[in-house]
Order: C-alpha cells, then sequence, then structure tokens
C-alpha cells in the first residue's frame, strides 16, 4: 500500500465530498423546511433518509468520473451501474453511522437537525472514504488497478 497515494485519495475525496455535503445539507434544509411537519421522525429520519441518498448519486459521480478514474477501465453505462449498486451498499453502512450520529446528537443537545447532521457526516464520511478505497474502487492484489465492467 502505497500511503502517499491513499492520501492524496483521501485529499480528492475530501475536496470533492462537498458537493455530497453540499447537496445533502441543502436537500435536508428544504425537507425540514418546507416539506415536512415538525415530527421527530420527519426532521431527524426521513428527511435526512431523503437527502443523504440524494447526496449518494452526487457523491457518486464525483467519485467514478474524478477521484478513481484511473481505477475505472471502461466509461460506459454498464460499468457505472456495476460500480454504483456496489457504491450505494457501502454508503448504507456510513448512513447508519451517520443516522445512530445524528440522532444521538439530537438527543443530547436538542440542536438544529442540520447541525447534527454536518457533525455526523464527519464521522461517516471517514467510514467512506475506507470502503470506496479499499472496496469499492480498489486496487487487486497484484498492485495493478482493478477494473470492471460488469
Amino acid at each position: 500500500m502505497n500511503i502517499k497515494k491513499v492520501i492524496t485519495q483521501a485529499v480528492k475525496f475530501s475536496l470533492t465530498s462537498l458537493f455530497g455535503t453540499a447537496t445533502d445539507t441543502l436537500v435536508l434544509w428544504l425537507l425540514t423546511t418546507f416539506a415536512f411537519g415538525p415530527s421527530h421522525f420527519e426532521q431527524y429520519v426521513l428527511s435526512p433518509l431523503i437527502s443523504f441518498e440524494c447526496a449518494v448519486i452526487v457523491n457518486y459521480s464525483v467519485a467514478f468520473f474524478y477521484v478513481w478514474r484511473d481505477r475505472i477501465n471502461i466509461f460506459s453505462i454498464g460499468s457505472y451501474l456495476s460500480h454504483f449498486w456496489k457504491y450505494n451498499l457501502s454508503c448504507i453502512s456510513a448512513f447508519i453511522v451517520k443516522m445512530l450520529l445524528l440522532n444521538a446528537i439530537a438527543f443530547a443537545t436538542k440542536w438544529d437537525p442540520v447541525i447534527c447532521n454536518l457533525l455526523a457526516l464527519c464521522a461517516s464520511g471517514l467510514l467512506n472514504f475506507v470502503l470506496n478505497e479499499f472496496v469499492i474502487f480498489r486496487k487487486s492484489s497484484s498492485g495493478k488497478e482493478l477494473k470492471e465492467d460488469n
């Protein structure tokens, strides 16, 4: 494992994840402010669920076409979807971490859902990077780039 390459990927991932964070935060704010009522479920469960999936689509597109571009052999709809289902599954684990932390912070502090969400995103983002670097867009054990289109 080349630690310099991992750090470079982590920096690229972190910087480009701002698109997903902005999407997540904007959609969450729109939903909690205009679309849903004041119930805890709508504010702290349903709204973050929807905003998270919107961010997944944005983050995955940036990851596929920029962050891990060198690990993609064929840029096709099939290749995009092949990686996307794995990416989306890995994001579920990060989402579970995010939701647990978001609700723990909310119950402990009574802060606004957007603030709780941003704090929870920090921890879940680290988990998401690890899953991307070492599972979804991993290099093969021989050191060559993993390239798949199925």
